[in-house]
């Protein structure tokens, strides 16, 4: 569905990510883990398109469905984004308009990438602020960002992503701003939108712990480079590079049990 080929991004003079590869199938959950500044956001931000300042691919492609993106104009990339990947950012509030009501926003949102009238574009976002488990959806609709809790912005984030059921859902730290048990009520809901519509997750996350529990597919970066990728089992239970064997060394222990 997504493979990245020799993908090398950089920002002007600045090499931010080399030689990336990764393919991507369809319905499959793939997390790419590493410390800040390793890269991980960088990819994800090229497969949507949306690198911000002079940040271009400079080497290797993006291929979505067999067909490179890196040459989408404008009009190629809106249609793509909401329809066929949308994007989780890492704290959906910070990417609320403060000052309009979160159900103007959705509307809008709604209308952009699809004709129907506004009464109908409601109704949609209704839907899915239910389909997110948030109680009284009309209220939250007439709310502003900081009338809502962490949780129930990052809701708002996942359902405006959900909106038009994209074949690839792409989540950039979708729970850091979150308590530990709302960060358990968002990972079940990904990963039941995952099984419900068989959509492709790429998920960017400090937390190997969230990736060994929802991902078929590790990714482990550092300085740019993936040093080591495999299934979800080679890389908890076989690791081979020294510095995938430190990251799991880190995760806490509770009687000697680890929790990856």
């Amino acid at each position: 569905m997504l493979e990245f080929k020799d993908v090398t991004i950089q920002y002007g003079q600045n090499v931010i990510v080399r030689k990336f590869n990764m393919k991507v199938e369809s319905g499959e959950i793939v997390s790419i883990v590493g410390e800040s500044g390793s890269g991980k956001t960088t990819v994800i931000r090229a497969a949507l398109g949306l690198l911000p300042g002079d940040g271009r691919v400079s080497a290797g492609d993006i291929l979505l469905n067999g067909q490179s993106v890196l040459s989408n104009s404008r009009e190629e990339w809106l249609k793509l984004r909401g329809d066929k990947m949308a994007m989780i950012f890492q704290d959906s509030g910070a990417m609320i308009n403060p000052i309009k009501k979160i159900g103007d926003q959705y509307v809008e949102y709604i209308q952009v990438h699809d004709k129907m009238d506004k009464q109908a574009a409601y109704n949609r976002a209704v839907e899915m602020l239910s389909n997110m488990r948030l109680p009284d959806p009309d209220r939250v609709m007439n709310s502003y960002a900081f009338e809502l809790s962490g949780g129930m912005k990052q809701r708002v984030g996942i359902a405006m992503a959900m909106t038009f059921n994209p074949e690839l859902l792409l989540a950039d730290e979708p729970t850091s701003a979150l308590d530990v048990t709302t960060q358990a009520q968002i990972v079940r809901q990904m990963m039941e939108i995952n099984k419900k519509y068989h959509q492709s997750i790429i998920c960017v996350t400090h937390n190997l712990g969230l990736a060994a529990y929802m991902s078929d597919q590790i990714i482990v970066m550092r300085n740019g480079f993936i040093v080591e990728s495999g299934d979800r089992d080679a890389i908890l239970n076989h690791p081979q590079n020294l510095y995938t064997k430190n990251l799991l060394s880190a995760v806490p222990t509770m009687g000697g049990e680890r929790y990856v």
